[in-house]
Order: C-alpha cells, then structure tokens, then sequence
C-alpha cells in the first residue's frame, strides 16, 4: 500500500514539472512586461509632475483668482491619459458629488487591482520556483543511488536554474509593487486635494455670482425708486 501510493505521488510530482516550468516562463514574461510598463511610466510621469507641482502652488495659495488660473492651467495641461487627465475631467462635473466620488473610487479600485496582479507575481514566482527544485531531486537521488552521474546532473541543472528564475520573477515583480504603490498614494492624495480646492472654488466663485445679482438688483430697485 505504502509502495503504491509512493508510485502516485511521484507520477503525480514528475507530470507537473513541465506545467510548473512553462509557468515560470509565463511569469518571467509577465514581470519583465511589467517592469518595462512601470520604466516607461516613470518617464512619461516626470513631465506630469512638474505639471502638478505648479497646480499645487497656486491651489495652496487659497486666492480666488489662482485657483481659477490653476484651473485653466489644468485644462491645457491634461494629457489624453494620466492623473491630470482624470481630473480635468472631474473639474467638470465637480458640482457633481456623487459622480465624482465614484469615479475616484473606481479609479482606487483599478489601482488595487494593478497592485494585486503584481502581488501574486511577487508570491508565485518563488512558490513555482521551490516546485521546480523539489520535483527534480526525486529523480537526481534515484540517479544516485543507482550511479547515474548524468541523470544527476542534469535533474540537479533542472532544479537550480527553476529556482534562479523564481527569485528572477519575485524581485523584478517586487520593484515593480513597490513603484506602483507609491505612484498610487501620492496620485490619490494629489486628486484628493485638487478635488477639494476645485469644489471651494465652484462655491466660491458661486457665492461672488450670487452676491452679484444680488446686488445688481439692489441697484436697478434704488434706481427704479429714485425715479419715481
């Protein structure tokens, strides 16, 4: 019985180093993906943020006038994609509470998930890599024990480069964590921010309205009076 069940465990070990090497080789592909989109990011990022540091400078000012020049800013900055784009299109609807707050959440939602599609690169590598060695050494003792210097070799070659490419995916994939996380934080505190200085401007600039007509009424009525 013992025997028997040895025999499936090793059938079973031996069938799956094949799937376990071509998902290294998947995994390899996913995080060098991963990491040329995160470089080429960074690069289109630079200019963006410059971009955003002046946005921030007249937004922190608190005055009327350079928050609409912030404003007006923002519209000619915005680029087809990227944060400021986002948020040009938020500075339209900023009346709009609700859309606005399901757009940033949504927005978090994507950025959670980007982060959880790399978290599971970061922890699969190593675990296909630790399979890659293990399922080998099977074969390399029984090549041993029967003198099978070649069949060693070559088993032992297996379990070692598997394990290579494993920490190859785990730390290309944990660069790659670390920069998306904190690209996200410091984009939903950018957004967060720009949103609340946007929406005291619309109240402001809607009180400077109102306080207007109001007082262009009061002028017509005390020049209507002073007629009669």
């Amino acid at each position: 019985m013992t025997a028997a069940l040895t025999q499936i465990f090793y059938t079973i070990s031996a069938a799956l180093l094949i799937p376990v090497e071509l998902g290294l080789l998947v995994a390899l592909f996913a995080a060098c993906w991963g990491g040329g989109k995160t470089l080429r990011e960074g690069c289109s990022r630079r200019s963006e943020l410059a971009k955003r540091q002046e946005l921030e400078t007249l937004w922190t000012s608190g005055n009327v006038a350079d928050a609409r020049e912030a404003q007006t800013r923002l519209r000619a900055a915005a680029q087809p994609t990227g944060t400021l784009a986002t948020l040009a299109a938020l500075a339209e609807k900023i009346d709009d509470e609700a859309f606005v707050e399901k757009t940033v959440a949504e927005l978090q939602n994507v950025m959670k998930e980007r982060c959880e599609r790399v978290d599971r690169l970061v922890k699969m590598g190593p675990a296909l890599g630790l399979m890659g060695t293990l399922i080998p050494l099977g074969p390399a003792l029984l090549g041993l024990a029967q003198g099978d210097l070649e069949t060693l070799a070559t088993n032992l070659v297996v379990a070692f480069s598997t394990t290579v490419v494993g920490l190859t995916v785990a730390l290309i994939s944990s660069f790659v964590l670390t920069a998306q996380k904190r690209r996200f934080r410091r984009d939903v505190v950018f957004l967060n921010f720009a949103l609340d200085r946007l929406s005291e401007t619309a109240k402001k600039t809607k009180t400077i309205v109102e306080t207007e007509r109001v007082g262009n009424k009061d002028v017509a009525k005390d020049g209507n009076e002073a007629e009669e």
